[in-house]
């Protein structure tokens, strides 16, 4: 929930900016020149709760995703390191490893954030449909969204799995990427911020967080400007597409915007990273540790019942 606003802008930012092949032609209150200026006007012309367009797909998929992400990250690092030394540090395992979590979430990451972007997209879409009219080609009613349900309803009947998972590839490279860093990031900060012969454990709260932060860094870093195309493929039309793939949206943003055109919409990215990435890690790691005194806890039970029917017997 913190998160979705900068996310919003971020699209906003990537697909309408100043410049961008999708504000061609759109009216003034729809084109931003930077992040401020694009939450002014969403405030301005459609209330505080734009910012939240398009939230529950990703609130939920997210859930699912923190349960693929780390298992998936920690048991390709876990075989990686067979025969390592305990508490060795091998960039390329991590990053390795890292990769393989990304790879597996974007089955999950693709259809939740093509839902997200297709809502935060509808009141561009609808503006447009007004300019051009119904009679000369407008919105299809079956892009005409009302909420994440009838969304994902839409995708599925009209344009079945390969519409749900549009922008498949460049979530892809993009999650591949991201998330290799992004494991990376939190890892080294660990492993430098713990010492020698210390664990996470060893860590203080705000330690844990601060790693969180530096993992947000790494994934949104170098996500971009892979998130860029990505954004542009899964905010066009699945009737009537303007790209024809990773590589056309590629070609053609480079040719009206330029290579800075693909950085757009970064700097609410990596603010969103600070406390999104923060809490994250600290309920990850403050979750582990539960667990962990709880099996203490229950071993050292069952070890007394035992003594005691021991030493009855």
């Amino acid at each position: 929930m913190v998160g979705q606003p900068f996310d919003t802008i971020k699209t906003r930012l990537q697909v309408l900016g100043k410049g961008t092949i999708g504000a061609a032609g759109m009216p003034a209150e729809m084109v931003y020149n930077s992040g401020l200026d694009c939450v002014r006007k969403m405030m301005k012309s459609e209330g505080p709760f734009s910012l939240y367009k398009g939230t529950i797909a990703p609130l939920l998929g997210n859930m699912v995703l923190l349960g693929i992400h780390f298992p998936t990250f920690m048991k390709t690092r876990a075989y990686l390191e067979q025969g390592d030394a305990p508490g060795a540090f091998t960039p390329w395992k991590i990053l390795a490893a890292g990769a393989a979590a990304g790879a597996a979430g974007s089955v999950v990451s693709t259809p939740t954030e093509l839902i997200r972007t297709k809502m935060q997209m509808v009141r561009k879409n609808n503006i447009l449909a007004q300019m051009k009219g119904a009679a000369a080609g407008g919105l299809n009613p079956e892009e005409n969204y009302k909420g994440n349900w009838d969304c994902a309803r839409k995708i599925l009947r009209n344009h079945g799995l390969r519409g749900i998972y549009s922008g498949y590839m460049s979530t892809l490279l993009r999650d591949m990427q991201g998330y290799a860093w992004f494991f990376f990031g939190y890892e080294a900060t660990v492993h430098y911020l713990a010492g020698p012969g210390k664990t996470k454990a060893d860590l203080e709260y705000w330690q844990v967080m601060g790693a969180g932060v530096m993992a947000g860094f790494g994934l949104w870093g170098s996500m971009f400007p892979i998130d860029t195309i990505k954004s542009k493929i899964q905010a066009d039309s699945l009737s009537k597409p303007q790209f024809n793939g990773t590589i056309d949206c590629l070609k053609r943003s480079l040719q009206v915007e330029g290579f800075a055109g693909l950085w757009r919409g970064v700097t609410p990215a990596m603010y969103r990273a600070i406390p999104v990435n923060a809490a994250i890690f600290l309920a990850v790691e403050g979750t582990r540790q539960l667990i962990a005194e709880s099996e203490e806890s229950v071993d050292a039970f069952v070890s007394k019942v035992k003594g005691t029917e021991v030493a009855a017997a």
